[in-house]
């Protein structure tokens, strides 16, 4: 857990940003699909709705336009067919669409609300329903009264408050955060504010909402105040402010204004890009390029060959493209290079502008940061007679805005590139840090190896006509004079070289002068490597080989052969393995970060003397979740925070943006304090400096019949509140746990817990048995099952449970666990009124029927489908007709396709609607 804070129930979020879950069942409509399944009773399960207070939504047409009408328990049609959509009876009123607007019905067809919503939902037994009307969602009462409208943001579609529900599941879109690890604090955003971005120019773009899914873009002060109002610019796409100048897009182009939204320019562009100078680079309606300054005057046409993409240097811009380079200076100076297919290779603070002429890399020039050519001519062409190999230089592919600070240590530093000339007759060169070609006629060959890393360090090892070694630094001045017979590549301020004199070899410790140093003869003999003015040595053989430190400066052992491994210093620290496991060191060999036995992880430096390290949890601790992450100081040996869902991402220089194990997302710094903290995890985040920007998916809260917040919206899925107990699985970013209504946890280590309905029951997997297991509401065990997932929870009704056992056969058993029907059904359905749809293959095939308690069917399996039964009566589909089956099992009604509409008739065939029998265009039925 975080060491500061805990995240579970941290409750910050925008009330505001409301948006209602849109994937919830809206009232029944006709589509092309539905109008398809409803001409045949084997697929029209959908055509005909449960009873609800004694009426049941059916739908009769089959035209492009079918209507949907109300019958009662005997099939008589007793609200006629008017609606093209419709919801069954809840609270007397049922919610029906007449044209394009939705209002409510009473018992006999009277409108008790008019027709006046875009959406329209169920009212709860507090008198209050959820709509939508003028695009905004409300609050209406039995009256149709708007009691309570809810933001811009609101959803157009939601579950509203589903039946015997006090609440209401809402999803909201969770407003964007601008953290800033400097100062600690988050951007306070105006309640409207549904999207941002990272600074620019020191304001921070942000999108004002205006309607329910756009609005128009602004800029935030520090202090979350709109310093430029987006009425001001009136743009739906995000603008660009550089200086003083905002570019905002207005349908296809781009245009310039000044932060009071006044026009700047008459001018409009397909696309602007801002220049770190003030200045832009814009593209004109005919596709040309210009470079304007800060006050929107036009510098330089800019051709398309040599801009084809741009990326940032420093400073600088560059622009590549096929038949050159161009180089924008941050005063505005543009440097235009020709190059056939030029790359780019950064070099340090260097750019180096290359083309390949047949195999051969050839230098077309090398510049500084403002653009200034650093080879002469002379030079340029001396290098034609060699073939170039840069030294610690990568292609240039991305953006860098930050480039290394150079040094002036020629020692240290490398030369610019190897040269190896075209004439093997002559000696090899040096492109030195002049800028110049140097060779030595006593020269015979040049270390490559030591440029081989980016990071590789002077000086350069060179081997001379005479078979020895020495250095040269950057500039191509002898460093070390060739006297020995081999020099390794330095490793810090020291390295290892052989001495051939008086006919033996001798490996000595030298400093970068070629000064030897002193060293115990058996440290030297089992000396392995360096690594910051260390000697890695070991003592012992195989298994028992272990691993210490001696200290060139101070010429003394910092640890003594007690490692199963070392691996390389950096910033003072290094990993390193004993028996234990894996810890962190300083360079006096004592332990920075102790190894655990808690801990399987290798630790991972991140900066700042900190490390993360994966502990990876005990097979079925977690689940799918392999590993967590914890962070720990080297500076003071703690953890700053355990259990995390991810690596720690770093934030400016003291800041780590971590994701806890139970929910949320926090900025820590280097104390482990949280000064910044969410109680859900962000879906996406940016980070820029010491600012991070995080975006957040749409969350469920649940509202009461006053329209507050009674469950705050911290869970990533819709609420099901299980009657009696009235309990609710529920999923915060991939955790799971049980809450009740009020959104507390009634119980302790039930988070996989699913309650039933009708029963004061739980059921829950044991993973590490292989069992189901019921439950009470006090947590008490009650019976096990065979075989995870054998209670069919989704089905529990009346007080029992479908169970299934090991051949994949089902039964019923009670709240106790006792088996009251044996498992001899293929599939069955939920218990209601004493009737359960069943199917038995081996006696009746692939038909439904309806089992009593006893198990006995009641009703013979002749359907292709079955629905539950509800009020004592169920809809079920089979030889051609839509059966209504009433409490005793017996055909009460049935609808039939005649004339390309659905009809109703009574077990004997006689019509109940419409009247009498339809007549068909065709003649015929």
């Amino acid at each position: 857990m975080i060491c500061s804070e805990t995240f579970k129930h941290f409750r910050n979020f925008s009330a505001l940003a409301l948006i209602l879950n849109a994937t919830f069942s809206l009232p029944v409509h006709a589509d092309d699909a539905l109008l398809r399944a409803c001409s045949n009773a084997k697929t029209a399960k959908d055509c005909q709705l449960p009873f609800q207070q004694g009426l049941s939504p059916v739908q009769v047409g089959l035209s492009r336009e079918p209507l949907w009408g109300f019958v009662d328990t005997t099939g008589h049609m007793v609200i006629k067919p008017a609606f093209s959509e419709a919801r069954g009876f809840v609270n007397d009123v049922a919610a029906v669409k007449k044209g394009d607007k939705f209002g409510y019905i009473d018992k006999k067809g009277n409108w008790a609300i008019e027709p006046s919503f875009t959406r329209a939902t169920d009212f709860n037994a507090r008198g209050t329903a959820l709509v939508v009307t003028d695009n905004r969602l409300a609050m209406i009462n039995r009256k149709g009264q708007v009691i309570k409208t809810l933001p811009f943001a609101a959803s157009l579609d939601t579950n509203g408050f589903m039946q015997g529900q006090a609440l209401a599941s809402v999803q909201i879109q969770v407003s964007p955060a601008l953290w800033n690890a400097s100062t600690d604090r988050s951007l306070s955003l105006p309640d409207d504010v549904m999207a941002l971005d990272l600074p620019q120019s020191g304001l921070i773009p942000a999108k004002k909402r205006d309607t329910a899914n756009d609005g128009f873009w602004g800029y935030l002060n520090k202090n979350g105040e709109w310093a430029i109002d987006p009425m001001i610019l009136k743009t739906r796409d995000e603008p660009l402010l550089n200086g003083d100048v905002v570019a905002v897009k207005n349908k296809n182009d781009w245009a310039f204004v000044d932060r009071q939204g006044v026009s700047l320019s008459k001018d409009q562009y397909k696309s602007v890009r801002p220049l770190s100078s003030g200045s832009w680079l814009v593209t004109t309606n005919d596709n040309s390029k210009q470079l304007l300054n800060s006050k929107l005057e036009k510098v330089q046409d800019i051709t398309a060959d040599q801009s084809e993409n741009i990326l940032v240097w420093g400073k600088a811009v560059v622009g590549q493209g096929s038949k050159g380079v161009m180089i924008i200076g941050a005063d505005n100076q543009v440097v235009t290079v020709k190059a056939n297919k030029p790359q780019l290779l950064q070099q340090g603070n260097r750019l180096w502008v290359t083309q390949n002429e047949g195999k051969t890399l050839q230098v077309v020039q090398v510049y500084d940061n403002n653009g200034v050519a650093l080879l002469n001519d002379p030079t340029l062409a001396a290098l034609k007679d060699y073939q170039l190999q840069p030294l610690a230089a990568s292609a240039m592919i991305d953006d860098a805005p930050v480039l290394p600070a150079g040094s002036n240590d020629v020692s240290r530093n490398l030369p610019w590139a190897l040269l190896k000339p075209s004439d093997a007759s002559k000696p090899p060169a040096i492109l030195t840090s002049q800028g110049t070609v140097l060779s030595d006629p006593q020269w015979a060959a040049i270390e490559s190896a030591t440029a081989e890393s980016e990071s590789a360090q002077g000086p350069l090892i060179i081997r001379t006509q005479s078979k020895k070694v020495g250095t040269v630094d950057s500039a191509g001045k002898w460093v070390i004079q060739p006297t020995y017979s081999d020099i390794t590549p330095f490793s810090g301020d020291y390295t290892w070289a052989v001495d051939s004199s008086n006919n033996t070899q001798t490996r000595r410790l030298i400093d970068r002068n070629g000064n030897a140093v002193e060293v115990p003869a058996n440290i030297e003999q089992n000396a392995q490597r360096l690594s910051a003015g260390l000697l890695y040595y070991t003592e012992g053989d195989n298994d028992a080989r272990r691993w210490g430190l001696w200290d060139i400066a101070s010429k003394g052992i910092k640890a003594a052969p007690q490692f199963v491994q070392i691996e390389s210093f950096t910033d003072g620290y290094a990993l390193a393995k004993v028996d234990a496991g894996w810890g962190v060191i300083n360079r006096d060999g004592s332990w920075a970060i102790p190894p655990s036995a808690d801990r399987s992880g290798k630790p991972q430096y991140v900066g700042d003397g900190m490390f993360t390290i994966a502990d990876n949890d005990q097979p079925g601790e977690r689940g799918a979740v392999a590993s967590h992450y914890g962070l720990y100081s080297a500076v003071n040996g703690l953890a700053l925070a355990t259990d995390l869902l991810a690596s720690p991402q770093r934030v400016g220089e003291n800041h780590w943006l971590v994701k806890p194990a139970e929910g949320g997302v926090a900025l820590l710094d280097d104390a482990g304090r949280a000064p910044l903290s969410k109680g859900i995890a962000a879906s996406s985040s940016s980070v820029e400096g010491d600012w991070v920007m995080l975006n957040f998916s749409p969350h469920f809260g649940a509202i009461n019949g006053k329209g507050d917040w009674q469950i705050e919206p911290l869970y990533t899925e819709a609420f099901s509140f299980i009657a009696p107990l009235n309990w609710s699985r529920a999923n915060s970013d991939g955790q799971t746990t049980l809450i009740n209504d009020h959104g507390g946890e009634p119980l302790d280590g039930f988070e996989q817990a699913q309650p039933l309905n009708s029963l004061t029951r739980l059921v829950m997997n044991d993973d590490a048995t292989g069992e189901t297991v019921l439950y009470d509401n006090d947590g008490n065990e009650v019976q096990r099952f065979a075989g995870l997932g054998s209670l069919l929870a989704d089905k529990a009704s009346s007080g029992v449970i479908p169970m299934r056992n090991d051949k994949g056969l089902f039964g019923f058993v009670d709240q106790q666990g006792k088996k009251l029907i044996g498992a001899y059904f293929d599939q069955v359905g939920a218990m209601n009124n004493n009737f359960a749809a069943a199917m038995k293959k081996s006696t009746y095939g692939n038909l439904f029927g309806y089992i009593n308690p006893t198990g006995r069917f009641a009703v013979l399996p002749k359907f292709d489908w079955a629905g539950d039964f509800s009020e004592k009566h169920a809809w079920a589909g089979g030889k051609g007709v839509v059966s209504l089956l009433n409490a005793e099992g017996a055909v009460q009604a049935k609808i039939q396709v005649r004339c390309n509409q659905r009809v109703i008739v009574d077990a004997k065939g006689a019509y109940l609607w419409p009247a009498k029998a339809p007549a068909c265009s065709n003649g015929g039925n």
